[in-house]
């Protein structure tokens, strides 16, 4: 078959398909209007055909039957694209047609026997009716179909003598067969019908639990993000001195990673910043968590050697074996511009001098949680006039890119030293510009965090 053709064909079928189509119909509504318009699309041709059979041999009664078949399938074609929503009006007048037709040409061709069991087709109506919603309407028909059937075995004597050709016996087990194997028909292919149509209610149950639990869910996480967001700094911290911005994006509604301002004396501010070791609800409660002891040991007095082993205890009897979280808190000093630090398997930040050099605050011990009564050393630097400390989380040097590369380490020194003239806030939208652009659409697959302190 050419190219043409079988673009035509594919035409014609599609036309077909979408006969009656209504953006509101459900699949499955959408596929019984396929069987009942491409049914009785492809009878046209057959309605015609036989009519014009009939009236060449010259029987006329037969052939305008047939050529009321041709109308009627007709009218139910146009009638359905012009008017989708006269669909079950339509359906229900084409099932009945299905049944009384057969019974007309029983009768005009003279009874079961010269008709060639053209009663059998009469069948169809039922089983039709079967696909609609409604199933009373097709035990109705099937009750029809089979009067009339009776119907006609009663008359059919009236009709034509071919009747004695089949008597007694025979002509019992033929009608009892033939109501058995009807019954069997109509009831087997109803049971089946039934079960789906059960089965598609109970999934319909299901379906709807399972969206109510979903909207549940989603609520739920609305509400433990707008939690989360209220744990994290409203505003960025004012200390004499420096200029200070945080800013975090979560991967998913809500996230593990963490950062904060906590004033501790008139000369000192604590700065930290945390990621939690996994994603979503479970990492967040971690979080809320480590929150809440840690806002407890900072004081005044507090030792941040100290602080930190008890921090480590805390996380390690609290959460799963498989929990850590990476943490780097610094204490900061206005007055003499020192740094006070301890990094507990957290990402190195970045500090970068007026001159444009560039240092890693390294780790001093393992992750929060991993290992009890562990032991973490203090860390020390001094920040200058013009220097600039860049805290961050793994989203960000690990961010991929569609081809899979990371953002690295090394793009996000570069583009501070470049930048390190910018105001914090300045810098900091500079950098997550950047990270959005390498991602160039990519998913975003962790949380991000970015902390800046810039001495004045």
């Amino acid at each position: 078959m050419s190219e043409r053709w079988q673009k035509i064909l594919k035409k014609l079928f599609s036309f077909i398909l979408n006969i009656g189509a209504d953006p509101e119909d459900s699949e499955y509504v959408r596929i019984v209007k396929r069987i009942y318009y491409g049914g009785s699309f492809f009878s046209l041709p057959l309605s015609l055909a036989i009519t014009l059979l009939y009236f060449l041999s010259g029987d006329l009664v037969t052939a305008s039957l047939f050529a009321v078949s041709f109308v009627f399938f007709s009218w139910f074609e146009v009638n359905g694209g012009l008017f989708p929503g006269n669909f079950d009006r339509n359906a229900t007048y084409l099932v009945f047609y299905f049944v009384l037709a057969p019974f007309l040409i029983t009768i005009l061709k003279g009874g079961i026997w010269s008709a060639n069991g053209a009663i059998y087709i009469g069948l169809l109506g039922p089983l039709y009716a079967l696909l609609l919603p409604n199933k009373r309407k097709a035990l109705i028909i099937f009750g029809l179909y089979v009067v009339l059937t009776i119907v006609i075995v009663l008359i059919q004597p009236y009709l034509s003598d071919s009747i004695s050709e089949m008597t007694g016996l025979r002509l019992f087990l033929f009608w009892y067969g033939f109501l058995i194997i009807t019954a069997f028909v109509f009831g087997g292919t109803y049971f089946f019908v039934f079960q789906r149509d059960k089965a598609y209610r109970l999934l319909g149950i299901e379906k709807e639990k399972s969206e109510r639990l979903l909207r549940r869910i989603e609520k739920d996480l609305d509400q433990a993000a707008t939690i989360q967001k209220d744990l994290l700094p409203k505003e960025d911290p004012i200390l004499e001195g420096f200029d200070i911005t945080g800013r975090n994006i979560p991967c998913y509604q809500v996230g593990g990673d963490y950062y904060d301002f906590i004033p501790i004396d008139g000369e000192r501010l604590g700065v930290v910043i945390a990621d939690v070791s996994g994603k979503g609800i479970s990492a967040s409660l971690l979080m809320a968590s480590l929150r809440a002891a840690l806002l407890a040991e900072v004081q005044q007095d507090y030792d941040i050697r100290e602080m930190a082993g008890r921090l480590n205890d805390f996380v390690f009897k609290s959460s799963p074996m498989n929990s850590f979280i990476t943490f780097f808190f610094c204490d900061i000093n206005r007055q003499t511009g020192e740094f006070k630090y301890i990094n507990a398997g957290h990402n190195p930040p970045l500090v970068i001098k007026d001159s444009g050099r560039f240092s890693n605050l390294e780790s001093s011990g393992f992750a929060l949680g991993m290992f009890p009564d562990a032991n973490f050393e203090t860390g020390r630097i001094q920040i200058e006039s013009g220097d600039v400390a860049v805290l961050f989380t793994d989203g960000i040097p690990e961010g991929r890119n569609m081809a899979q590369e990371e953002y690295s380490d090394e793009r996000l020194r570069n583009l501070v030293i470049d930048h390190r003239d910018l105001l914090a806030i300045q810098l900091s939208t500079k950098i997550f510009e950047d990270v959005e652009t390498f991602m160039a659409g990519a998913e975003q697959a962790d949380d991000i965090t970015l902390v800046i302190i810039k001495r004045k």
